[in-house]
């Protein structure tokens, strides 16, 4: 698709020293799969390789307040065996990551440098640092450098998988499908991942043919359901948006992606879907990158193209309810306290969500008959929420 060549296209190719500085790509910590070390304070520890461009980030968990560069290196080197580096912590003068047949490497002849939260880092064995930092290595030939020599790189950052878990995109059957657009003996799945909302909605589509569009499906799906919208072209969409009586969840400012089966898809208007295919939409920052392959472009030039991949619990859309439906909503939870299960009685089916305290989906269904049980025996003691449509109920559990 016209949308993700442009952002690959211009993530993907190395930009050439020079003395104007960047802007450095990080990632958030909650994106970080494989964490080495323990303690409750944690740092970033990010690669940019030159050959291929690419960045990956592992995470490091310590106790001290404080580290010298170099037990972080050498932490990550002994936990993970695919990761090497070759010279002294005061001149390194390679970095290697091998995955299966996949080999990244500074390349041969470059010098690797590095930053701290990016701005300038003394040499590994006498630089320091602490909580919340994020150290970032890579060839000093791809890198931005300001006046003072400082290395920054671009590149969008993916999380170092966890060796022998692959990443899996998370979607739905059409058997739990609540919400069906249109009339046909086909049927195709469509998906949202928000960045806004620990979880996806997937709503179902009918149609009758060989195949249909994605766009005739994003378009379709948007004029039958008031509350779901999108901004842009079906080449460049800027913005999805969904509205459950309460709250709003959006992809925005993030870039919207999509995929089709969990793997690479062109243009919406483009792409055409079959019977039992899914379609899932995403922001980017979001996503995690799955296959990848090299697509030769004489209109846009040469690019890896990646397939996108979101692991978020998928929830079927309900039906559509009525702003009066939802104003005389009712939700009760109990017992409560609690100590092994729950009974959430509502009279509307809706989705059914549990949150801890910081904010984190622990758990969620749909209220599809006027008393749901949720078994609640392994969760922690604490202090949880329950949210259903418009209305929230806090309850104790022991």
């Amino acid at each position: 698709m016209l949308m993700k060549k442009l952002l690959l296209f211009a993530a993907i190719l190395c930009t050439f020293m020079s003395f104007a500085q960047a802007q450095d790509a990080t990632i958030n910590a909650n994106r970080v799969k494989y964490w080495v070390g323990t303690g409750n304070n944690q740092a970033i520890f990010i690669v940019n390789w030159c050959e291929p461009d690419t960045a990956l980030a592992w995470g490091f968990k310590f106790s001290e307040d404080s580290l010298l560069v170099s037990d972080m290196l050498t932490a990550i080197t002994t936990a993970d065996p695919r990761f090497s580096t070759q010279g002294t912590s005061s001149w390194l003068t390679n970095l290697i990551y091998i995955d299966g047949s996949d080999t990244f490497k500074i390349a041969t002849g470059d010098y690797v440098v590095y930053n701290r939260n990016g701005g300038y880092a003394n040499t590994v064995d006498l630089e320091y640092f602490y909580p919340n930092d994020y150290l970032k290595f890579g060839g000093w030939d791809c890198a931005d450098m300001d006046e003072n020599w400082t290395s920054t790189w671009s590149t969008p950052i993916e999380p170092v998988e966890i060796p022998g878990v692959p990443v899996a995109d998370a979607t739905i059957s059409a058997s739990e499908i609540q919400y069906w657009v249109g009339t046909g003996s086909n049927e195709v799945r469509f998906i949202v991942d928000w960045d806004n909302f620990s979880s996806a909605l997937a709503w179902g589509y009918r149609f009758d043919g060989e195949s249909v569009l994605v766009s005739t499906i994003l378009d379709d799906i948007a004029t039958a359901d008031p509350r779901f919208s999108y901004a842009g072209t079906t080449s460049w969409l800027s913005d999805l948006k969904y509205f459950n009586g309460t709250d709003t969840l959006t992809i925005s400012p993030d870039y919207v992606v999509y995929n089709v089966n969990g793997s690479f898809a062109d243009a919406a208007d483009a792409q055409a879907v079959h019977a039992g295919d899914y379609v899932k939409f995403g922001g980017y920052m979001s996503a995690s990158l799955g296959e990848c392959r090299w697509i030769e472009d004489p209109a846009w030039g040469d690019y890896w193209d990646y397939a996108y991949v979101w692991t978020n619990l998928v929830i079927p859309v309900p039906s559509p309810v009525s702003v009066n439906e939802y104003n005389s909503q009712k939700l009760s939870v109990y017992p409560n306290p609690c100590t092994e299960s729950i009974r959430i009685q509502t009279n509307i089916n809706d989705d059914v969500v549990m949150y801890n305290l910081q904010g984190a989906v622990v758990m969620s269904t749909v209220a599809m008959d006027e008393v749901t049980t949720l078994d609640v025996n392994n969760l922690p003691s604490g202090i949880y929420f329950v949210k259903s449509g418009n209305k929230t109920a806090k309850i104790v559990k022991r």
